[in-house]
């Protein structure tokens, strides 16, 4: 990894630890506040990566957020970096749709699977779902039966 490109990182307020590529699949994984994110992204774009992904993880029952979770590669040489960032439920993230363009078809499923939205979006709705959906299909509540009725004694089972 470039030395500025690692300053850049850290100057936007990201912590950086190193990784084992053939054990994690990728080089660098970076943590840090949605406030880091549309730096980040910048810093990387200038380094010369695309957006390889987005997308989050719904960590509500855990740690009590939503994990937003980008994907930043370099061809050539190969690198990968991992960068994830803590929301709590409800909040938003600044879109990154004016330094990736790309980002708008992430950001807009990460919304419709997720719910979370993301401030400055050019056209944020829903990208897979109905448009007249009232959920959000990969929250990990959705659909659950917390307490399914045991069946009566006398059932007959298949």
């Amino acid at each position: 990894m470039s030395e500025g490109l690692l300053q850049a990182l850290a100057a936007s307020g990201l912590a950086t630890e190193a990784s084992d590529y053939g054990r994690a699949g990728y080089h660098h994984r970076h943590t840090g506040s949605v406030d880091a994110l549309v730096p980040m992204a910048q810093a990387f774009r200038d380094a010369g990566f695309f957006l390889e992904m987005l997308t989050a993880e719904d960590r509500r029952e855990d740690v009590g957020v939503m994990r937003l979770v980008y994907a930043f590669s370099l061809l050539g040489p190969g690198e990968r970096h991992l960068v994830s960032c803590d929301i709590a439920p409800g909040a938003t993230a600044p879109t990154l749709t004016g330094v990736y363009g790309a980002a708008n078809w992430n950001e807009r499923e990460v919304y419709d699977m997720f719910g979370v939205r993301f401030d400055g979006h050019p056209d944020l709705k829903r990208i897979l779902l109905p448009d007249d959906s009232n959920f959000h299909a990969l929250l990990k509540d959705f659909g659950r039966i917390d307490a399914e009725p045991e069946p009566a004694a006398d059932a007959e089972v298949d």
